[in-house]
């Protein structure tokens, strides 16, 4: 099957468009309104000194493959037709705001840093952080939500559950 454009599908039912593979919208971050956001975040990493800018690609949620230093976007968020169909069966829209997206890239960043330059196997690292589990974030864990001893930034105890 070829990629569909958004004029074609954007005007599907939901039925019609839940039919379609991700890989086959033709999504691309460039020339949305997260390109700007994107670069927002190279522009923090460059204040701070930091040379590395992870590369960012469409994928099916928020997240770094393992050993990968690449960020993935939701590709939800690329358009306002998914976001909508997001919305409608998710009943949110994770990332959606510039501020709530900016908060899941800074952590994305520091996720793919970490497999950059190898942080998670320094003693310093696992000393402050835990070990890193081979089998990755866990789809369970046990939330302690008055520990200082995690990362708290995001919601739902998020953090703990990479070392919880």
């Amino acid at each position: 099957m070829r990629k569909v454009e958004a004029a074609d599908w954007a005007s599907f039912t939901d039925d019609k468009l839940l039919e379609l593979r991700i890989s086959k919208l033709g999504l691309r971050l460039g020339g949305t309104p997260l390109e700007p956001l994107i670069n927002q975040l190279y522009e923090e990493l460059s204040a701070k000194g930091l040379v590395f800018h992870p590369a960012c690609h469409v994928g099916d949620e928020w997240f770094v493959p393992i050993g990968i230093p690449a960020i993935f976007i939701p590709f939800f968020l690329v358009h306002n037709r998914l976001r909508g169909l997001e919305r409608s069966m998710m009943l949110e829209v994770e990332g959606e705001t510039p501020e709530w997206f900016m908060k899941l890239m800074r952590h994305e960043a520091a996720h793919a840093y970490s497999y950059a330059y190898q942080l998670q196997r320094r003693k310093k690292w696992q000393q402050l952080f835990g070990r890193t589990s081979p089998e990755g974030t866990p789809d369970t864990y046990r939330p302690r939500p008055f520990s200082r001893s995690y990362v708290v930034h995001l919601e739902d105890w998020y953090a703990q559950a990479q070392s919880g």
